[in-house]
């Protein structure tokens, strides 16, 4: 698969950015949940310091992948229900209601983010405190018609095993996007989990933007599923 380089990703780690900073916690997320309630307020400046797109590659995504079917008209597209999973402080939600959605909810594991989040009235729900490595009772299987996960699937933060708590809260024949660094998905063996899901048909594989732009001098697989 298509990975960033690595010379370049291992110079954009060394720098002591807030960015940078938050891939250190080992997922210990008592400690990421802290850092990321003090660095809220900052954050959407600090991210857009480093040109972060994640929040519009992966909305154009999702707008690729319903345009060739009826789901395009603008009337499905505001009833499609959508879950933002880690939405911070609401950057993908802003990008999906510019593109005509708006039956939008988001959960986070930081409270201080989903706060932000609301201020952008965005999401008409929104669930702080919600740590995708457990099941989760305030989010009921099979709600949503898609899925998004944007920036969440990188050093220090959510493991491809999180993957089935999104699994969960898709309703069947519902859509999975989901966004992780490359150097994130070559370690953490990626592809063999995504492989067994889709060999046992929990899973099919959609068009995808492969090795994209993420942040400065960092790339992102921005990967698509069906649920079956």
């Amino acid at each position: 698969m298509a990975s960033e380089n690595h010379v370049t990703r291992v110079s954009n780690t060394n720098t002591p950015t807030s960015v940078n900073r938050a891939l250190n916690f080992n997922r210990d997320y008592f400690r990421l949940r802290d850092y990321y309630e003090t660095w809220s307020a900052d954050y959407d400046n600090d991210v857009s310091e480093e040109n972060y797109c994640g929040p519009l590659m992966i909305s154009d995504l999702l707008i690729s992948l319903l345009g060739n079917t009826d789901t395009n008209n603008a009337q499905l597209r505001s009833s499609l229900r959508i879950m933002d999973a880690c939405c911070g402080t609401g950057l993908v939600g802003k990008e999906l209601t510019q593109r005509g959605f708006s039956a939008i909810e988001g959960c986070d594991l930081s409270p201080a983010m989903t706060q932000l989040a609301r201020q952008t009235q965005a999401y008409g729900a929104l669930y702080g405190g919600v740590d995708l490595t457990e099941h989760n009772t305030l989010i009921a299987d099979n709600r949503y018609d898609v899925t998004l996960c944007c920036g969440a699937f990188i050093e220090g933060h959510l493991p491809i095993e999180a993957i089935h708590e999104l699994i969960r809260m898709t309703t069947p024949g519902g859509l999975l996007l989901f966004s992780t660094r490359c150097t994130f998905y070559e370690t953490e063996n990626f592809a063999d989990m995504l492989d067994s899901l889709v060999s046992a048909k929990q899973l099919s594989a959609l068009p995808s933007f492969m090795n994209a732009p993420y942040l400065d001098e960092v790339h992102a697989h921005y990967l698509a599923f069906r649920i079956a």
